[in-house]
């Protein structure tokens, strides 16, 4: 019945004797192989094939780590809809978390995890501590900021920074304590260990220090 209705658009409703035709769009979803499935006599070939018209591959939320932050945008603000929350964002530090966490279940296992954060906090940041996911593997200096060893690669942190510079007038430390919710000594020492490793320079003194991009090349 299934396969007459997939090849020639016919049901039978139950009781009738008779078939009716139907003008409808199918839409078929699945997170298995089916073309293996298929190879192994698990999934009928005669149904693989009626079913396998237009195929879009969506790839799991692990492949595209860049669309974290918009999904739990909306998410914040339909949480805060429902429930009648105040959570103005996601802190950097719990984003950071976000985007490296492994969400074998997808956007529905970080809807959950960004939910229950939300209602536990009720209003103002959500912060890494609120979060049922491991923190991302970064040292981290007193001030709760990353550590900023010439050695180690760079973090969040610095490559906020280098992004801001790379706009073409620079970043000031301010910059960075705003971007980065991070101490002014801490914020001073990422963009001293930046200038360290030849990634930015500074130029003038007092409240004009700016610190540019090196040019590339």
């Amino acid at each position: 019945m299934l396969l007459r209705f997939l090849q020639e658009g016919e049901v039978r409703p139950v009781g009738s004797t008779e078939t009716a035709r139907v003008n409808v769009r199918l839409i078929a979803a699945t997170h298995r192989d089916l073309e293996a499935m298929k190879a192994q006599g698990r999934f009928r070939e005669d149904l693989y094939y009626r079913l396998r018209r237009v195929v879009l591959e969506v790839p799991p939320l692990r492949a595209r780590r860049e669309d974290i932050p918009l999904f739990v945008e909306h998410i914040r603000r339909g949480v805060n809809r429902r429930y009648g929350l105040g959570i103005e964002g996601i802190d950097r530090p719990a984003l950071l978390a976000l985007e490296h966490a492994p969400w074998p279940g997808n956007v529905r296992e970080l809807e959950a995890v960004v939910e229950q954060a939300m209602i536990f906090r009720g209003s103002g940041w959500v912060n890494l501590e609120d979060l049922d996911v491991p923190a991302p593997m970064l040292s981290r200096d007193t001030s709760g900021a990353a550590g900023v060893a010439i050695g180690e690669p760079l973090n969040w942190c610095q490559e906020e920074a280098l992004a801001i510079a790379a706009r073409g007038r620079g970043v000031r430390r301010g910059d960075l304590m705003a971007r980065c919710r991070i101490s002014r000594e801490a914020a001073r020492r990422h963009l001293a260990s930046l200038v360290a490793r030849g990634l930015l320079r500074r130029v003038g003194e007092g409240r004009a220090t700016r610190y540019l991009a090196m040019p590339v090349g």
